[in-house]
């Protein structure tokens, strides 16, 4: 079980926390795994492997939530619930991705959907298109399909010539559908679901 205190909970769901020192022994967590945390949702694990405590960084302790090397090492032995020796010891750093808290919601961001249920997405991102004077949602998920990887909210912005403040409104509309996933370090991303989408989309305009 994931070890977190209550007052990162928020962060964690915003995806401004991405990275984790648990005090383990053994890695109980396994590369591209997802696990339920307590009281969060879920959580997939994208890296896992052991750290020396004396070698974190402060680029690392910032993506943890941490203020400073204090807070971490004072905030870390509670977790721990003993003493730590932070010149010797290790510990188990985990990069992780927010995933939600119902897994229903994953497996659909996952492109598990009926086919009635992907035709009335389609349907959605059509009329929100068609209602918009300068439709932009489709060309969004090109962007991200082309991509391969996030894309930070500036970079949408130049390539589609949208304000941020509609951006960020209408990202989670797609969001909201499963089509996307967002990361407050590293922007946006198309879901399995997202491309099945764009290609139905796709292939009814040709």
């Amino acid at each position: 079980m994931f070890l977190f205190m209550k007052k990162y909970y928020d962060d964690i769901r915003a995806g401004k926390i991405t990275l984790t020192f648990q005090p383990w022994e053994t890695l109980r967590v396994l590369r591209g795994k997802i696990y339920r945390a307590h009281q969060l949702g879920l959580l997939r694990v994208l890296d896992v492997d052991f750290k020396k405590l004396a070698e974190i960084t402060p680029d690392e302790l910032k993506r943890c939530g941490y203020e400073s090397r204090e807070q971490f090492e004072e905030e870390f032995q509670i977790l721990a619930e003993r003493d730590v020796d932070f010149d010797r010891e290790r510990a188990v750093r985990i990069e992780f991705e927010y995933i939600g808290e119902d897994i229903e919601n994953y497996k659909k961001a996952m492109g598990n959907v009926k086919d009635s249920e992907l035709y009335d997405l389609k349907e959605q991102v059509l009329i929100a298109d068609q209602k918009s004077a300068k439709p932009w949602l489709i060309k969004a998920l090109k962007l991200l399909r082309e991509k391969s990887d996030y894309m930070h909210s500036k970079d949408l912005e130049k390539k589609l010539n949208v304000p941020a403040d509609r951006i960020k409104k209408n990202m989670k509309k797609l969001k909201a559908m499963n089509l996307i996933t967002s990361n407050q370090r590293k922007g946006y991303g198309i879901t399995p679901l997202g491309v099945k989408v764009l290609k139905t989309i796709t292939a009814e305009k040709r």
